[in-house]
Order: structure tokens, then sequence, then C-alpha cells
């Protein structure tokens, strides 16, 4: 007699992560924080540490700086953020880009 209970498939643990992810509602909430992790990893350490909150909702990723002049500065290149933080996402996630 066979004991199917304890005869299981050993993978590996990148595998079993992997397959907890793709779920629905945790690759939703993973892939907002790639987002909002990947705005520190593009636009550096100097700039980071201007940044008070970074949220992403509806394709849209608002970020909050503490630096007036820097706000006024990056606002005049929202559209080369907006295309390299996609390149470095490698896909079309952010639509839009709004800074306060």
């Amino acid at each position: 007699m066979k004991d199917s209970k304890n005869k299981f498939e050993a993978k590996a643990l990148k595998e079993v992560l992997k397959e907890v992810i793709a779920q629905k509602p945790l690759k939703k909430g993973v892939q907002n924080v790639r987002i909002c992790n990947c705005w520190s990893e593009v636009m550096g350490k100097n700039i980071n540490q201007y940044t008070d909150q970074v949220r992403f909702s509806h394709n849209t990723l608002y970020v909050k700086l503490s630096s007036a002049p820097l706000k006024m500065e990056l606002s005049y290149e929202l559209e080369l953020i907006k295309q390299r933080l996609n390149t470095h996402l490698k896909g079309a996630f952010i639509q839009k880009v709004v800074l306060s």
C-alpha cells in the first residue's frame, strides 16, 4: 500500500516564492512596492535625501519632496524622469509623475 500523503515534490525556495507572489492580490502589492522603490534607485542618493514620501496609485507616481528648489528643478524634467523610471521597471507602469 502506497502512502501518497507523505510524498511530495521538493521545490526551490525561489520557485515557491514566485508562485506565492504570482497570486493576484499579492502581485499588485509587490508591484507597487517595486515602483515606489525604483524612485530612489533611479534618482540617486542626493535626491532621495530630500524625498519624504513616494506612493503609486492609478498609474501615477506621487512624490513628496522637502526642498522647493529641487521640486522646481525636477518639474522641468518630468517626462524624462517618467521615461527613466519606466525603463528601469522594464514596462510602462507609470503614466504620470506628480511632485508635491
